[in-house]
């Protein structure tokens, strides 16, 4: 039998007794068709006059399958059933408590995930939850990202490291045997002698193969090499330390490498007379501070970094008036405020001079900060060291006299997101530095070579950087 009913409601249509009524025993197949479709619409009248559901009767009977056909008629509702105010009701609980259970569970979720974050010893989770807090606790702007989330016997835990940092330090100075100062070419050396003599970090073999390829030279026969702008594609050539050679200025006695580190990009300046390295301030110090460009330019230098901190309410100073001690040329301008800080000075031998001092009457150029990295030759920070990845700048000094200016970028994610103290003194030792400090980093490092500045600022003017009191300046060889 081919039933179709379009929706309608056949299951409880009464077929059998129109058959019998109609047909009566013995009928054939098709009278089956016929009575269902008398009683079918019988149903449906009855439905239209009297606007009633559908009531109890006769027990509804399915319409029994015939030989070769297993069609059977199946149940369809012609209209949507009306929920009543009961069952609504209880849909909205269902669905309050659906979200309640929800938000309950990422509630869970977050706060476990605090817990290990937290608290967990996992050496992973522990060591970037110490760098964490480290970072932003070594900043004046930026510590609530770590007091607003994180209990504070937590982060006393983890600053601990740099209050016994500065606890080892007390008392160390730095030592020196006798002068120290730039030895100037022989009579009897030929140029390529004299240049690997003073240039003694350069592979030779990658200088002499890329100037085979590019005029290095000057008039006068002296090499000079430009190759340290930002967007440049630097040279071929090599420190002996694997590390890209920027610049090389000879009659200056200026070499500057690039560093590619873990996670991040430093550029090392070495000096090769110390007596060209000088405490240069800016024009308004005290009042305004400058940037390296006006610094560095004002004062007649070639290159500079930046060197003392300086007062930083908010992270909104103006970098006028800087923290701690300060002596610029022999002339005393701020005296020491000491708390750990280290003294980073050259005397009038052109000795870096790193420590605790009594006495400044020996300090041509002076200003002070810490940590110190190397004294005397021995590394004394390793790792994050209490403070954190941070854009950095550190000074160093070898035994040959050659200053070491090095400036880390950081805050770059995808570029370089800065380096540990422990990085920075890992450099600072493979080219030799016997005395090495950090000075004030973050958003104030910055280096200013030949007309442009060729490190990456992490200050507001990512270009510029900021407004500093005073710099490490690089004079002219006279």
């Amino acid at each position: 039998m081919n039933r179709k009913n379009n929706n309608d409601d056949i299951d409880f249509v009464d077929w059998e007794s129109v058959w019998d009524k109609e047909y009566g025993f013995g009928a054939d197949k098709n009278s089956f068709d016929e009575a269902y479709e008398i009683a079918l619409r019988a149903k449906r009248n009855s439905r239209n006059n009297q606007g009633e559901k559908r009531t109890s009767g006769a027990k509804p009977t399915k319409i029994p399958s015939q030989k070769g056909n297993n069609d059977t008629p199946k149940r369809k509702n012609s209209k949507t059933q009306k929920t009543s105010p009961k069952q609504n009701g209880n849909k909205q609980k269902k669905k309050k408590w659906g979200w309640f259970k929800r938000t309950l569970f990422l509630l869970l979720v977050f706060v476990n995930l605090y817990i290990i974050v937290i608290y967990s010893q996992i050496p992973f989770i522990a060591k970037w939850r110490t760098i964490y807090i480290e970072t932003a606790m070594s900043t004046m702007r930026y510590q609530w990202l770590a007091t607003a989330f994180i209990p504070g016997d937590v982060i006393d835990d983890v600053m601990r490291d740099r209050y016994l940092l500065d606890e080892h330090q007390s008392g160390l100075v730095s030592e020196w045997d006798g002068g120290i100062g730039f030895a100037p070419r022989s009579i009897w050396e030929s140029d390529k002698e004299y240049f690997s003599r003073i240039f003694h970090e350069i592979d030779i073999d990658t200088f002499d193969e890329y100037a085979s390829e590019h005029d290095v030279y000057t008039k006068k026969g002296s090499v000079m090499i430009d190759e340290a702008n930002l967007d440049g594609d630097g040279t071929t050539i090599k420190t002996k330390q694997g590390d890209e050679v920027l610049a090389i200025d000879e009659d200056n006695g200026i070499l500057i490498t690039k560093i590619h580190g873990d996670g991040f990009v430093a550029r090392l300046a070495i000096i090769k007379d110390p007596a060209q390295v000088k405490l240069g301030l800016c024009e308004n110090f005290g009042k305004i501070g400058s940037r390296a460009e006006l610094l560095v330019e004002d004062n007649g230098a070639i290159l500079g970094i930046n060197a003392s901190g300086f007062v930083d309410p908010e992270g909104m100073g103006n970098g006028g008036k800087a923290y701690g001690l300060v002596i610029s040329e022999g002339e005393l301008y701020q005296d020491i405020i000491g708390n750990a800080n280290k003294i980073i000075a050259f005397d009038y031998r052109d000795r870096l001079n790193i420590g605790n001092y009594k006495s400044l009457s020996t300090f041509r150029d002076a200003v002070e900060f810490k940590p110190a990295l190397i004294i005397n030759g021995e590394k004394l920070v390793k790792g994050s060291a209490g403070w954190g990845i941070q854009p950095r700048s550190v000074i160093g000094q070898t035994e040959r006299g050659e200053v070491l200016l090095l400036i880390v970028d950081g805050r770059a994610p995808g570029y370089s997101i800065g380096a540990t103290l422990g990085q920075c003194a890992d450099i600072m030792m493979q080219y030799d530095a016997v005395q090495a400090c950090n000075l004030d980093g973050g958003s104030s490092s910055i280096m200013y070579y030949n007309g442009r500045e060729i490190s990456r600022p992490s200050a507001a003017n990512k270009v510029k950087g900021r407004a500093i009191p005073n710099g490490f300046l690089v004079y002219p060889r006279k």
